[in-house]
């Protein structure tokens, strides 16, 4: 069987997830940028978004490794500084991002696009990849 079909069949699944609030974005948030070595710095434009990262202990950090992007333009933006980026839009898997945070039948899910990630440079613990799915 091809290797493409798993992910193929992930990408799939995707399509029809639920996205995320960002009340529950920020423990991943706080997971991944340990995971990154950043603990609790992650880089936002969104200000809605960033507010919800101080009000949950986190810090908006323009500096840090991992970036949250709520939009194609963010994505693309940290893309061109390396930073190893997260969304919770599954089509941002096919632009670039690392990282992916949505929720399939009502259950938090991290996928992480590991040619994506790898790309950034930006190491990530083998604690977060052992709970993630990976395509």
């Amino acid at each position: 069987m091809p290797s493409f079909l798993p992910a193929f069949a992930i990408l799939l699944s995707l399509s029809t997830a639920e996205q995320i609030t960002p009340g529950e974005l920020s423990p991943f948030l706080r997971v991944i940028s340990s995971a990154a070595g950043a603990p609790g710095r992650i880089a936002c434009r969104d200000i809605d978004e960033a507010m919800q990262l101080k009000k949950d202990g986190l810090s908006p950090d323009a500096k840090a490794p991992v970036a949250w992007a709520a939009n194609l333009a963010q994505l693309k933006a940290y893309q061109a500084e390396g930073k190893l980026v997260v969304s919770a839009d599954p089509a941002s898997l096919k632009e670039g991002a690392s990282i992916l945070i949505t929720r399939e039948h009502g259950k938090p899910v991290v996928v992480i696009d590991t040619r994506n990630a790898t790309a950034t440079g930006v190491p990530l613990s083998d604690a977060l990849m052992k709970i993630a799915r990976h395509i």
